[in-house]
């Protein structure tokens, strides 16, 4: 966590979590990604598309108490704004029910994109929000132009069809690096039948697709890092979840923070592991904490990191 600001864009759902006790939190991976990269220091930048409705006013008063900007959040007319309905399991782990054909199945290119393409320092983007052909259009036209930006693709899977085939194929062709979890791992195993262990698997996707980076997050177990010539392994952390979604969105927010930052793949490893977990102790995807908060829990903690060279 230095003290250099960097331009970090979400591209894709900007949404309202809805829970069964009818509470609602600002969600949309790469909305929570953007809302924890600000935490950290940055400018995090979101990219997406609201109704013209209530739900889509929200969105813009919420983002402005978290301070970001609403500059890069269009408005949709015809198109309401978009809804998860979450339910959480025994363990805390959330299972999501989310609407179709909503505002942010409809972004637009235009100027204010094409600039920020060009000023970004990172950006993420993930699954979701390409099942449209409008959204995905204008979500690949912008990695395309963000030629020099550190690029990350957050799989983000629900499941496998020939379409989400199509989706993964062509992000990992425009990232640098890919975050994914166990379930989606083993999805992309199965469906591109490669029996390979999960270090194995990174490893084609880095060679296949020239990636920077590749993480798989763990859970409970922590979580695994690779580049091209090392794998970082660390342990999880011994803590009481109350919610685990946005854990992976601010594990990618400290990974994209870390990378920008210069740091190495066990420093990378280590914050991004301590920031989701510390996520997890809370509600909801995006809870409000101080970088004191969290150095205190960081400093409170003694991580466990193996390193093995290629």
């Amino acid at each position: 966590m230095d003290n250099q600001k960097f331009n970090i864009v979400g591209i894709g759902e900007i949404l309202w979590d809805i829970y069964d006790n009818n509470r609602k939190y600002l969600g949309g991976a790469p909305t929570n990604f953007a809302i924890h990269c600000a935490q950290l220091g940055n400018n995090g930048i979101v990219v997406s598309r609201v109704g013209e409705d209530k739900l889509g006013q929200d969105i813009q008063n919420s983002l402005h108490q978290r301070n970001l900007s609403h500059e890069y959040i269009q408005i949709d007319s015809k198109k309401q704004t978009g809804t998860v309905n979450v339910t959480l399991d025994k363990n805390s782990v959330p299972h999501f029910l989310c609407t179709t054909d909503v505002a942010f199945d409809y972004l637009q290119p235009n100027e204010l994109l094409f600039q920020l393409a060009k000023k970004a320092d990172g950006v993420l983007f993930g699954t979701l929000a390409q099942r449209n052909e409008i959204s995905r259009k204008t979500i690949l036209n912008f990695l395309y132009q963000a030629k020099t930006v550190f690029k990350i693709y957050d799989v983000n899977l629900r499941g496998w069809s020939k379409k989400t085939e199509e989706i993964v194929h062509s992000s990992l062709a425009l990232c640098d690096a890919i975050k994914l979890n166990d379930s989606e791992l083993h999805i992309l195993k199965n469906a591109w039948q490669l029996n390979l262990d999960a270090v194995a698997f990174l490893n084609y996707l880095i060679t296949k697709y020239h990636l920077k980076l590749a993480a798989l997050t763990l859970g409970k177990n922590g979580c695994l890092l690779l580049d091209q010539d090392t794998t970082v392994e660390t342990k999880g952390l011994k803590i009481s979840p109350v919610d685990t979604t946005g854990c992976g969105d601010a594990f990618a927010a400290g990974l994209m923070n870390q990378y920008l930052a210069g740091k190495s793949l066990k420093e990378i490893s280590e914050f991004s592991n301590a920031l989701g977990a510390f996520v997890a102790q809370y509600f909801g995807a995006t809870p409000v904490y101080s970088l004191k908060k969290l150095k205190t829990f960081q400093h409170s903690l003694t991580q466990t990191t193996h390193i093995n060279h290629h």
